[in-house]
């Protein structure tokens, strides 16, 4: 009932994706209807089917366990398909209120992990390889009279009796029974009578009991006995009937209809394999094969399920020209039947085993099912050359199913040779070599499509998952490469480092070293030689590589990248750090690389910044958002340390321990003239203090912060009007006036309205009582002239909020980087807070497009905010900190009584005009409570033309 107040309701039509692997959604889905599968995708491998669910069964809840992360698989619906749908929020507050269903998400989880490791422990067990279970083949065409019943008879007798299979046959064509016909059946059974067992009792159903039995081990389940007894089977009695005889069969074929229906669908759905008959025998009939052939490739279905055969072909016929037209390769063409062997009751198999029909159906047999014990004549005679242009058939056949397999997808194109990818690898190897990863992935994935067997992009999808850190997808990848090419060097030395393999390393220095002597000015393969190297742990020799190839030309970025990398392992960081800041055009990659530096050699402040710059550049880059989130978070609790040890040593200034690890945190957040003071102020208290004077000496010889620092902090723009280094001196002294009694600590919070940064910072009462407190607000990051600060005083033991300030910051302030604050309101409650009217109030125009109208270096336009109220105006500066968005804010004058600027409800109006004052747009908009509250108000306006 919880759950039914937070579902909706969707449909899904048949091959609709629901969530694709990668997307960032926390939905939970409920199949009422229909069946979902869950695949995962991957370039070497192709569709993977992970699972396939049906009614009443959910997906999605992986989500709830790990919030950040990605769907780690698609969901396609299989079939029509109602789904109900909770939204991540909805289903998590339910989670809180009913915790039990917490426990049942934790069942389903713990059961399917035990199913996924039942899987893996039979693949491990049996070598790669299970049992073979029992197949389920459906053989479709886009119309009847195509030789369907004619290739499922032929196949179901030459398994049921050269490869002595227990094979069924479903009669699914209802309509015209072309298997019953073909068998010549008269039997008071079918499928009709098969499903009111079923109707009555599941369980209990023997599909060979309840078929007719055509000889040993061949079995079929007829078609109705006529066509209105057809209306009775519908799609879940098929699906019913496949499942049950699964227990007792070794292949399920199923002769299917050709009309377009849910019968048909299903068949196609739960095949192992699909064996599409296609016939060539005129130009409409090719065009039905191409319509019929295109809907089913909307479908998406695994492109090794589908076995497409033309049959009825002339002398011209060629797989070459049919990929021009149809959506999948054709694998061969069947030979012709006799005319004479097409009557009721006699099949083609009945009529000639050996004839070049039943040759050609042993091969696919032996090809595609893997069933190769199997007799058939060794004879290539007149017919297989005709087929095959002279041709060996069964190499013929591997050569285009080894085509169809390995190509993944929904979508079919040519084969793409080595030759053809040279610019795509060099095109994606710039993309990587800048650190625009992403980019080249998708560019890299997308090439991919068209074909998974060529080992340079391979190899380059290997070195993008090893920077993703998926080192078994990057395993995989190199593997392969060096399997279709054993001169591919990079995949060999990779595949050393991941292996530990000396033969695999020893095999790509040797390639790298024969072609560097065959093209000695070949650059890229030096580079490529020290990356070989490097990742096999010889820094050193790298080092000596990526010199040899800078020597030749200085500007090669990739090996002068490199080298910094080979540098910091061989203990020299200072000298890569020097030399990747030293480089002119700053790459993601180089902010990337000189953040990991900064990071191992423990200046986490400087990696945060260097990371902060290559997300500014890039970002669409994850890696940079997960360090920045890990440091962010150290920051943070840097800053609170600092705060805690502020107080102490305004507390005890004596103590030269206090200040010394006070200026070791100074110079961890970056702030390093501070913490040189600091340093100076525990030997001035104590000249025998080794430990500041090594940290103080430590810290002056450091040239590495000095560069760095102008290089990744924050641009300052050079106007007057902004300052990083911000000071206050707030006044104590009003405090003293109105009583004599100071709280023993308070938190004094500032919050820039602006950029709605807050910092704290702890004073106590010894402080107070010196009637002035300097606070830095440097942590408040860029601020203007115009910005508005507002001031609380809080007493820490009693929550309450004691005073409070707003104060506006002009242009001198600014300029001296100081400013007083005395906090002259006095709250008796909390409440008093809201009652305040601000005397400064800022609006927050959050547009592009008027932005850059008013931004316009002729100075043609303003924009103006009124308060049709009371008559105040503002005009609009541009953010300093973003070019998007304008700024206005309302400032009291100073002849006005005790009124703020603002009030609820008030009417405002921003107009942007030109020179003359002509008005070029105009809107309205009220003032809130929650407005006033805040000292903010922003508007987003639609974008006008």
């Amino acid at each position: 009932k919880e759950i039914a107040k937070i579902a909706r309701r969707q449909h899904y039509a048949r091959g609709e994706i629901i969530f694709p692997e990668g997307a960032f959604e926390r939905n939970i889905y409920i199949i009422e209807t229909g069946q979902v599968e869950i695949v995962k995708k991957s370039p070497i491998k192709g569709e993977t089917t992970i699972a396939v669910l049906k009614n009443g069964d959910y997906f999605g809840e992986m989500a709830f366990f790990e919030k950040s992360a990605q769907r780690t698989a698609t969901a396609r619906a299989l079939q029509a398909s109602n789904l109900f749908m909770i939204e991540g929020k909805d289903f998590e507050k339910l989670l809180y209120s009913a915790p039990s269903i917490s426990l049942k998400l934790l069942s389903t989880l713990s059961h399917r992990l035990s199913e996924t490791n039942k899987l893996v422990t039979e693949k491990t067990s049996s070598g790669g390889s299970k049992a073979k279970s029992c197949q389920v083949i459906t053989v479709a065409s886009a119309k009847d009279g195509y030789g369907k019943s004619t290739f499922s008879s032929t196949l179901a007798q030459i398994l049921s009796i050269e490869a002595n299979k227990k094979t069924l046959i479903i009669d699914l064509d209802l309509y015209f029974a072309g298997i019953t016909q073909k068998f010549g059946l008269h039997s008071p059974n079918s499928i009709i009578d098969v499903r009111k067992k079923i109707l009555m009792d599941e369980a209990g159903v023997d599909v060979a009991n309840e078929s007719v039995r055509v000889s040993n081990n061949l079995y079929i389940v007829p078609a109705p006995r006529n066509f209105l007894e057809a209306e009775q089977v519908h799609a879940d009695d098929v699906s019913k009937l496949v499942k049950i005889a699964r227990k007792s069969f070794d292949y399920i074929i199923i002769d299917s209809g050709s009309v377009f229906d849910e019968n048909l669908f299903v068949a196609l759905d739960i095949a192992d394999f699909i064996f599409f008959v296609l016939d060539f025998s005129s130009l409409q009939s090719i065009t039905d094969n191409v319509r019929f052939l295109h809907g089913i490739s909307r479908l998406s279905y695994p492109r090794e399920k589908l076995i497409l055969l033309a049959n009825n072909v002339n002398a011209e016929f060629s797989t070459n020209k049919t990929s021009k037209v149809f959506p999948y390769p054709i694998i061969g063409s069947l030979p012709n039947v006799a005319p004479n062997s097409l009557r009721s009751g006699k099949t083609q198999f009945d009529f000639s085993p050996q004839s070049p029909y039943c040759e050609m159906q042993r091969l696919l047999i032996k090809q595609i099912l893997g069933e190769t014990n199997l007799e058939y004549a060794e004879s290539k005679n007149t017919i297989f050359n005709k087929l095959f242009g002279g041709k060996d058939p069964e190499q013929m056949i591997s050569l285009q199913l080894d085509q169809l397999q390995k190509l993944p997808g929904g979508y079919f194109a040519p084969i793409i040779s080595s030759d053809d990818v040279r610019s795509q690898v060099k095109y994606i190897r710039y993309n990587m070599m800048f650190g625009y990863l992403n980019e080249a992935r998708d560019n890299l994935l997308a090439f991919m499509e068209y074909s998974t067997d060529l080992a340079p992009l391979l190899e380059l999808y290997g070195e993008i998952m090893l920077i993703y850190k998926d080192t078994s997808q990057a395993l995989e990848a190199f593997q392969k490469a060096v399997h279709l090419d054993p001169e591919r060097h990079l995949a060999q030395g990779y595949l050393s480092a991941l292996t530990g393999s000396k033969e695999n390393f020893k095999k790509a220095v040797n390639t790298v070293e024969a072609k560097i002597e065959e093209n000695p000015t070949h650059l890229d393969l030096l580079n490529d030689y020290g990356k070989i190297l490097l990742k096999n742990g010889k820094y050193e020799d790298a080092y000596d590589k990526f010199n040899k190839a800078l020597e030749s030309n200085p500007n090669y970025i990739d090996a002068k990248i490199n080298k910094s990398i080979a540098m910091s392992y061989m203990n020299q960081a200072d000298q890569a750090i020097e030399l990747l800041l030293g480089m002119p055009a700053k790459s993601p990659r180089i902010y990337f690389t000189l953040g990991k530096i900064f990071y191992h050699t423990g200046r986490l402040y400087l990696s945060y910044h260097a990371y902060k710059k290559g997300l500014s550049l890039y970002p669409n880059d994850n890696r940079f958002h997960t360090r920045l989130t890990e440091l962010a978070n150290y920051m943070r609790k840097l800053e609170s340390l600092i705060d805690l040890h502020e107080r102490f040593v305004n507390t005890n200034p004596s103590f030269p321990d206090l200040h010394a690890k006070l200026g070791n945190f100074y110079h961890l957040a970056g702030k390093s003239e501070l913490a040189i003071e600091e340093f100076k102020k525990a030997l001035s208290l104590n000249p025998e203090y080794k430990y500041a004077e090594i940290k103080l000496e430590g810290v002056q010889k450091d040239m590495i912060w000095r560069l760095a620092k102008t290089q990744l902090e924050e641009h300052t723009p050079t106007d007057h009007e902004v300052t990083k280094n911000l000071t206050v001196d707030l006044n104590c002294e009003c405090i003293m006036r109105k009583n004599n009694h100071y709280p023993d600590d308070i938190i004094v919070l500032i919050k820039n309205v602006r950029t709605s940064r807050t910092i704290q910072k702890a004073i106590n009462r010894t402080q107070m009582e010196q009637g002035f407190v300097k606070i830095n607000c440097s942590p408040l990051g860029l601020v203007a002239a115009q910005d508005i600060l507002l001031f609380q005083m809080i007493d820490v033991k009693s929550k309450k909020i004691l005073r409070f300030e707003p104060h506006y910051l002009t242009s001198e302030e600014i300029r001296t980087q100081n400013c007083k604050v005395a906090l002259s309101v006095e709250l008796a409650s909390e409440e008093d807070l809201d009652k305040i009217l601000p005397k400064y109030f800022l609006v927050h125009l959050d547009s592009k497009q008027f932005a850059e109208t008013i931004a316009d270096p002729d100075g043609v336009y303003k924009a103006i905010v009124t308060n049709q109220n009371n008559g105040l105006e503002a005009e609009g500066h541009i953010n300093p900190e973003n070019e998007e968005q304008i700024n206005f804010v309302f400032k009291k004058p100073e002849s006005s009584n005790g009124e703020g600027v603002v009030k609820p409800g008030d009417r405002m109006t921003i107009k942007i005009e030109d020179k003359e004052k002509s008005e070029v747009f105009s809107m309205q908009f009220a003032v809130g409570n929650s407005d006033i509250k805040n000292f903010y108000k922003k508007i987003v306006p639609q974008e006008i033309s």
